[in-house]
């Protein structure tokens, strides 16, 4: 449990991480330029093998333990929406809504699955 709560809180991390840079830098600097090489793919690097690790410790987690907030199918939701953070958080042809859904998402899933590792710790 200790290795999908450190999974989970990184990933949080780098989701509020490709946020703050997706409001603060691309829709704010009208000079932002894509650096696919220097910014997204090093960063997609990072989060993409994270997500997958996630995927397989989550699920098994999730079957043990009964949540009422978080069900498998949503998984691999939040595995694809964290691709989009990736990703699309360096564009600035991403749509704002979207993308701020796309975080509100993942975040929701992600602090629940904190949530339900400290209920099943204490039970």
């Amino acid at each position: 449990m200790e290795k999908l709560k450190q999974l989970t809180t990184a990933l949080l991390s780098l989701t509020k991480e490709a946020e703050a840079f997706y409001i603060d830098v691309v829709k704010q600097d009208k000079a932002y330029e894509v650096d696919f090489y220097g910014k997204v793919k090093p960063f997609a690097d990072r989060v993409q093998p994270l997500a997958q690790e996630w995927a397989s410790e989550v699920k098994p987690f999730l079957m043990q333990h009964y949540t009422k907030l978080v069900h498998i199918s949503q998984v691999e939701q939040t595995v694809e929406n964290l691709d989009v953070v990736a990703i699309k958080s360096f564009y600035p042809s991403s749509g704002m809504r979207r993308q701020r859904e796309t975080f509100k998402s993942v975040r929701f899933v992600l602090e629940n699955v904190l949530e339900e590792i400290k209920i099943a710790q204490v039970d």
